[in-house]
């Protein structure tokens, strides 16, 4: 069983971050679907102060002998789940950046080979001009 302090401490801890979370989603600083992973962390936390009787009778059946180190395994293994999430979304936005680099540079480099047709076009004309001018 925790003791109270630690409960009042730790729903204080879990409501605070309920409330940053929430004003970081108003703020257009985050968006909900990344902070949902941290709503769930924090249910977590306010669910074992809450019902830290039922948190320990799911630790002993698991075979953890204290609920700290029940919750501290859970917690890290939470965390762990949400870098490793993190790190396929950072993996993959920079593939898309490394395709987008590259269809720019062939944009580009069609935008040059355009753009010097075009003089070489307007080259002939100005020489065909001067020549019909020469002529006349």
């Amino acid at each position: 069983m925790m003791p109270l302090p630690l409960r009042i401490i730790a729903i204080i801890l879990a409501a605070l971050f309920f409330i940053y979370t929430i004003r970081l989603i108003r703020k257009n600083i985050a968006e909900v679907r990344h902070m949902l992973k941290w709503f769930i962390l924090a249910l977590v936390i306010l669910f074992g102060a809450l019902f830290s009787e039922l948190a320990s009778k799911i630790a002993n059946a698991v075979g953890v002998k204290t609920l700290t180190s029940f919750a501290l395994f859970v917690l890290v293994g939470m965390l762990i789940m949400i870098s490793l999430r993190y790190q396929i979304s950072l993996i993959s936005a920079e593939k898309q950046i490394k395709t987008l680099i590259q269809e720019i540079s062939i944009l580009r480099k069609d935008m040059k080979d355009a753009e010097l047709d075009q003089s070489e076009k307007q080259e002939k004309v100005n020489q065909a001009t001067k020549n019909l001018e020469q002529n006349n």
